[in-house]
């Protein structure tokens, strides 16, 4: 290859200085194949059936939580049946240009009509050509190319048009197998968070159903009404021109600032929100729009949609209580009360605290919200750690390629 400073990456292996040269798809492809026509079955134990939906978005992993198996005579299909350094590519839908490449232990797989595959030529590696499909370019790539007037759609022609710059093939495997180790810790990290969720919902319920119960407490929950714990907060703030404002999180995410945070109505009345207090969206109360006000917004507001709560500290720890009210079978089950119609559905704050829960002791909620915010630590570190992988994995795809 001759070289040309500007055919070459921003980082490279030592040794390696020779200009990369332009190459198209269709030029490192030996051919391109539409997937197998046929319906989903039952699995069958052996033979698995690989779609669009069952490729990862994030880790894009054939995931194999829900195995089919094609619904035909297999006898006449081994040409769609995956080999070592397959990669496919999504050829329509939302999906277009999502991509996989097949790994030995993925097993006997057969891929599906809307996928195509690439079959490469011996002097190109399929781990560095697969995360050519991971980069900037290619995803730019897929938004201009999959234009349709209906629905987004590349076709194997328009894949096999696409061009990159490529080196000579040590380098190639020396770049695919440096990014597949990051992939393989993005997945695995994935796969910890996934399993420390698992492990989350497992304590959940053990403690609230109270088949696990800490050292030294054996008296039955007590049952009473919000109310006992809560109290509404009506602090009178700005309006909706001034305040700064706070919303809550679906699924118990967090309270956070709500885009476009002064913007509103100067009729809109706002109340303040304090550190600490409870709140929770009227609209989206089967939705576990839930929440602690974190200190950081402390004095920010919302409008009387999502009351806040001062909690009676003497008999009740707020995490506790949040956990609680994020349980289905607390939010679903009260959720039969709201009031309004189909599309605006509230549960108002004196139907909320009417509503009955059973709690222990304070100091006994104050242990289950200790083990509870450790594991939530623990998640959240690890969550860190992925992103931290993922950005790595991104700056590397910027300057390993060009």
């Amino acid at each position: 290859m001759s070289k040309d400073a500007k055919n070459v990456p921003a980082l490279r292996f030592k040794g390696y200085s020779d200009a990369w040269e332009k190459r198209k798809y269709g030029d490192i492809a030996k051919s391109f194949q539409y997937g197998l026509n046929a319906p989903a079955k039952k699995f069958d134990g052996i033979n698995k059936y690989l779609r669009i939906t069952d490729i990862d978005d994030l880790t894009r992993l054939f995931k194999q939580e829900s195995l089919t198996s094609p619904d035909t005579n297999l006898s006449n299909a081994s040409t769609y049946l995956l080999k070592q350094g397959d990669v496919l590519f999504a050829r329509t839908g939302a999906s277009t240009g999502k991509t996989y490449k097949y790994r030995k232990g993925d097993g006997k797989v057969y891929f599906a009509g809307f996928l195509i595959r690439a079959d490469l030529k011996p002097k190109f590696d399929s781990e560095f050509f697969y995360q050519t499909t991971l980069t900037d370019s290619f995803l730019d790539f897929v938004k201009v190319t999959s234009q349709r007037s209906g629905q987004p759609g590349i076709n194997s022609k328009e894949y096999a048009n696409k061009a990159i710059q490529v080196p000579e093939l040590s380098e190639q495997q020396r770049i695919g197998s440096v990014l597949a180790i990051y992939d393989n810790l993005i997945a695995a990290t994935q796969d910890k968070i996934d399993a420390l969720e698992q492990a989350k919902k497992a304590l959940l319920q053990r403690l609230f159903d109270q088949s696990w119960r800490f050292k030294g407490y054996s008296d039955p929950w007590e049952k009473r009404k919000v109310s006992d714990y809560l109290c509404e907060s009506r602090i009178p703030g700005s309006n909706g021109l001034k305040a700064k404002k706070l919303t809550v999180k679906l699924w118990g995410k967090g309270v956070v600032p709500k885009n476009e945070t002064y913007s509103g109505s100067i009729k809109t009345k706002y109340y303040v929100r304090s550190a600490n207090q409870l709140i929770y969206g009227k609209l989206d109360f089967l939705h576990a729009a839930f929440g602690i006000v974190p200190q950081s917004l402390d004095g920010w507001e919302s409008t009387i949609d999502s009351p806040a709560f001062d909690v009676n500290t003497s008999i009740g720890n707020a995490a506790f209580l949040l956990a609680l009210f994020l349980r289905p079978n607390f939010y679903l089950r009260e959720g039969i009360r709201a009031n309004g119609s189909r599309k605006a559905k509230r549960i108002h704050e004196d139907t909320f605290l009417s509503m009955s829960i059973s709690a222990p002791q304070r100091k006994e909620q104050d242990q289950i919200a200790v083990v509870l915010d450790k594991t939530e630590l623990l998640i959240a570190a690890t969550q860190s750690r992925l992103s931290s992988l993922e950005l790595l994995k991104k700056a590397l795809l910027q300057d390993l390629f060009i």
